[in-house]
């Protein structure tokens, strides 16, 4: 028999699961100024239960960062068999920057860096790191390209792919090709 705290413990969970999830889906639509009342009305909660699940907007973007993460670490385990999973993830990470605006808004970030913009980027590297190291043994990644550049090329594929009009993916495809280019080994550079 459920009693009313095991109920109440569901129901909160519930609401925590809906609030993250709006967070995402507004975080990647309007930004990460959106108005919490905006993400606490998404979810269908009062804005003292959005206060009661996280303490500011910064605990939220922890939340949505982290969601986005094991997104990451998801698919890079699915293309785990793969030498080019690196490139994948790379690739898909710059789709996700430019289909949610995040081009824009990582070029703001850079301005007023944060820890936990710092802790998003070493955990990308972290997931990244054994993909990277398959892709340089397989060749299709320099020597001398390590994970604290990562995040520069996610905002080079991102800004080159920016021209691109809904639905075409001919930029970011050209601008992928271009940077495959640059990373690849060539003779004399690692």
């Amino acid at each position: 028999m459920n009693s009313p705290t095991r109920i109440r413990r569901k129901d909160a969970s519930e609401r925590r699961e809906r609030l993250i999830s709006a967070a995402v889906e507004l975080f990647g639509s309007e930004g990460f100024d959106v108005p919490l009342d905006k993400i606490a009305a998404r979810a269908g909660v009062s804005r003292p239960t959005l206060y009661r699940n996280f303490a500011d907007r910064e605990a939220v973007s922890v939340v949505v960062q982290q969601v986005h993460l094991d997104r990451v670490r998801e698919l890079v385990a699915q293309w785990a068999d793969r030498d080019d999973a690196f490139l994948l993830a790379i690739k898909m990470m710059a789709e996700k920057t430019l289909s949610s605006g995040g081009f824009e808004k990582l070029l703001a970030s850079r301005k007023n860096p944060d820890a936990h913009t710092e802790t998003f980027v070493s955990g990308v590297a972290k997931i990244l790191s054994e993909p990277l190291r398959r892709a340089k043994a397989a060749g299709l990644v320099r020597k001398d390209f390590d994970t604290s550049k990562i995040n520069m090329v996610i905002m080079m594929l991102s800004g080159g792919a920016l021209a691109r009009t809904q639905g075409d993916r001919q930029a970011l495809d050209m601008a992928l090709d271009l940077m495959t280019a640059g990373l690849s080994p060539r003779q004399g550079r690692g």
